[in-house]
């Protein structure tokens, strides 16, 4: 029995070609589809001959076709770059057909204007070529293929080939319904797919249904995401963006074992390909489209700490003051909501004088201890503020479709008020907001922790026009644009925010962490999956809470094992609802972390160079081993180690007691030398070694040359390291020849390594020798 659906259409024949310079419009007719009672698959109206049905199945049941009717879509090839092809399924007139791909502040470039293609009509097919991918669409049955031209190879298709035993498509290339539009594609023989943004799962996101919508997660074990990304990496030699705003569905082989599909909650599909290379070159490709990082401040690599909550400002002043008395290097002290007067789920930026006194004093005080301070917010407004009247009568909040007041969703509040949200899609609303971050940047505030921007209901009627199904994933991109705007713009300075939420585009705005984890073995290992995932999709710098957010008490041992992996990390915060100072945790815990955090400052210099090569590139500064290693069969499965750019390897242990672990990891092919130990391994391999409480493996690869300036106690922070030499510690028995480095003060120095020699040119001062480390003998 035929099951129709009145919303439901497949993209069946191109009936039209429309060719430019640089674009190519199809005219499509798209069929009316349904099923066949509980059989997958579907039927159109057209002829069981032309659909592929086969008639001789014993036990075929009785079909009655749909109707036969089409109506029409459209579809435009376009290029923005010889390597980057975008494809746009949408109803004929829809505005995103002839939009630079610009219209939804995601895409802040939108390529060359001229792409040199050819077009090709053989009758069967339309061939579009540029000097990189050729794009091939059959006309009968809408098919789409993508090949890399320098190899031939073949890195996309749909996947109509994907067929039940009656002949039926189970996934067709495109499908209209009353969920949005789908693009099916068929997976390859061992292809993996990695991305999609912060997703706290598996690496290889193969076997999985991702639904990409920003949430208050409330963890990293709940199946939610802070910040999801609508781009994803395929082995086959692809990266794929998907531009909207709207909600993504990414069925990765869960639903069908072969079959990749992508739903979009809308009427239109913006898909741009990036093909040819590696994940470094795509993903310059990429972030040369939505934005590239800027290099944070030097004193943003620090430590930096903070609880939920300090409550006082001497309470603040007593944890500085204590971590230069133990030769703690401290850079960061964050003031979580009490600096607030009414703090609960809201920000107006009243100080609360009473809790801290004079801002101006405060930070001079804390200045004075050798920190800087970091002040929370969030974009929401409660009824009980004093300018929430204010905000209401000029516009500046967002509303519901009917009218009344947008309240926020899904974040329980703790007295039952509602809380309204900023609109930062209204330009006078976006500049009343920054205003009142100047007055805290005057007074000499350092940074801001953006948090949540995840509670934007469905429904909406934003000020810029924004269509509400766009809006709520927007939300959290325009709202860490405007702080950071508002930072970069008052203080001359390249900008850092310290956010929560995130969309496409926004490794544009440094920085983002992690969310709430759990202070759990397992919270650990979750967050380095949520690090690893979002930096295939929004690579630039990415942090977590060193200890979890909230959970079970916090054993010691976890804590020094959570300060390892975040000394290694390209941002360093201990953070949680308890006390994160690591004095808390006994003397022990305390004199390991603080030789931890010592290592930290004392590999700045390396970590400089690294956060400089990813901005220029667009790369992140946390790396997965398949972002270094793409043609590494095992790389892309590992996600419980990871590269601190391209030198090092981190090997962080997952475990929450005293007793020496056994951890098993990976090394790529090369030579490796344990930088604590000077132990040298062989790879490719699997290893196992007993690690204490006191170290994790770090490996640098042979060939590496790490910078690193000397720490001792009377290092308070980083200001403390500029002026200071730096050491080069080179790994192999090769000469490194005119190698770059970017200085704490901006400028490059040349060096030249030969014979353990080093010659230096430029404003950083180098030792004359260099340590050379895992040698052959």
């Amino acid at each position: 029995m035929i099951m129709p659906d009145p919303s439901t259409s497949i993209l069946r024949q191109v009936t039209g070609v429309r060719s430019g310079e640089s674009d190519v419009e199809l005219s499509i007719a798209a069929r009316p589809a349904g099923t066949v009672g509980r059989m997958p698959g579907y039927l159109t109206g057209e002829s069981l001959a032309e659909q592929g049905i086969e008639t001789t199945l014993p036990n075929l049941p009785e079909l009655e076709l749909p109707p036969a009717d089409p109506h029409p879509y459209a579809v435009r090839i376009s290029w923005v770059a010889p390597d980057t092809v975008r494809i746009t399924v949408a109803p004929p007139g829809a505005g995103v057909l002839a939009d630079d791909g610009t219209w939804l502040g995601v895409v802040t470039d939108p390529g060359a204007a001229n792409v040199p293609v050819t077009v090709a009509d053989t009758g069967r097919a339309v061939v579009v070529e540029s000097a990189a991918l050729r794009v091939s669409i059959d006309r009968e049955r809408f098919a789409l293929r993508l090949d890399d031209v320098a190899t031939g190879a073949e890195i996309l298709r749909t996947a109509e080939r994907l067929r039940q035993a009656a002949g039926l498509p189970v996934a067709p290339p495109v499908l209209a319904n009353r969920d949005g539009i789908t693009l099916n594609l068929e997976l390859g023989p061992g292809e993996d797919i990695l991305g999609f943004g912060e997703q706290f799962g598996r690496l290889v996101k193969n076997g999985q249904r991702l639904v990409l919508r920003c949430e208050d997660a409330l963890g990293t074990g709940t199946g939610l995401a802070y910040k999801p990304v609508p781009v994803w990496h395929s082995s086959a030699g692809y990266t794929g963006f998907v531009n909207t705003g709207a909600v993504v569905t990414a069925d990765v082989g869960h639903s069908m074992p072969s079959v990749f599909g992508l739903t979009v909650a809308d009427d239109a599909l913006d898909l741009y390909v990036v093909g040819g290379g590696g994940p470094r070159e795509r993903l310059r490709s990429y972030t040369a489209l939505t934005g590239r990082a800027t290099v944070p401040p030097l004193w943003a690599f620090g430590y930096w700490m903070g609880r939920c909550r300090y409550h006082s400002r001497e309470e603040m002043l007593d944890v500085a003051s204590r971590a230069r008395e133990l030769g703690v290097p401290l850079d960061v002290l964050h003031c979580d909501p009490d600096w607030l007067v009414v703090d609960r789920l809201n920000c107006d930026f009243i100080w609360n004088e009473e809790r801290f006194g004079n801002r101006r004093q405060f930070v001079e005080d804390l200045a004075a201890l050798h920190t800087r301070l970091s002040v929370w917010e969030l974009p929401y407004l409660d009824p009980a503020s004093p300018r929430f009247a204010e905000a209401e009568s000029k516009g500046y909040l967002v509303r519901r479709a009917d009218g009344e007041l947008a309240e926020i969703d899904k974040t329980p509040a703790p007295d039952g008020r509602p809380r309204m949200l900023v609109d930062f899609t209204n330009p006078d609303a976006v500049a009343w907001w920054q205003e009142m971050h100047e007055e805290f940047l005057a007074d000499g505030v350092a940074v801001f922790k953006t948090d949540f921007g995840e509670g934007l209901p469905d429904g909406t009627t934003p000020h810029g026009g924004l269509p509400g199904h766009h809006a709520h994933n927007l939300y959290p991109l325009y709202y860490n644009g405007a702080v950071w705007d508002a930072v970069a713009r008052t203080t001359g300075r390249s900008a850092l925010v310290w956010g929560r939420s995130g969309w496409a585009g926004s490794q544009r705005y440094p920085g983002q962490w992690g969310g709430d984890a759990e202070s759990t073995v397992a919270g650990m290992q979750a967050t380095l999956r949520g690090g690893l995932s979002y930096a295939m999709s929004a690579p630039g710098f990415w942090s977590h809470d060193i200890g979890g957010f909230y959970g079970p008490e916090l054993t010691p041992e976890l804590y020094v094992r959570w300060t390892q992996f975040g000394a290694m990390s390209p941002l360093m915060r201990a953070h949680g609802l308890r006390p994160r100072e690591p004095w808390r945790f006994g003397d022990r815990a305390l004199e390991i972390c603080r030789r931890w955090i010592r290592l930290r400052y004392e590999l700045l210099p390396y970590l400089w160079q690294v956060a400089h090569e990813s901005a220029r590139n667009g790369w992140p500064v946390l790396r997965p081993l398949a972002f270094e290693y793409p043609d590494d069969p095992v790389a892309a499965g590992i996600d419980g180690q990871f590269m601190l750019g391209s030198e090092l390897l981190v090997v962080p242990v997952f475990d929450d007691g005293d007793p020496a672990v056994r951890r098993r990891f990976y090394v790529p092919a090369g030579r490796w030398t344990d930088v604590l130990t000077d132990e040298t391994v062989e790879g490719p391999a699997f290893l196992t070694r007993e690690v204490p409480l006191e170290r994790i493996p770090v490996l640098a690869r042979d060939g590496a040359i790490l910078p690193r300036v000397p720490v001792d106690g009377h290092v308070r922070r980083t200001d403390d390291l500029i002026g200071r030499p730096w050491t080069l510690h080179v790994y192999g028995d090769g000469d490194v020849a005119d190698r770059e480095l970017t200085g704490f003060d901006g400028h490059s120095t040349r060096v030249t390594v030969s014979g353990g020699t080093v010659t230096a040119e430029g404003s950083q001062p180098v030792s004359g020798r260099a340590r050379r480390s895992g040698m052959s003998s």
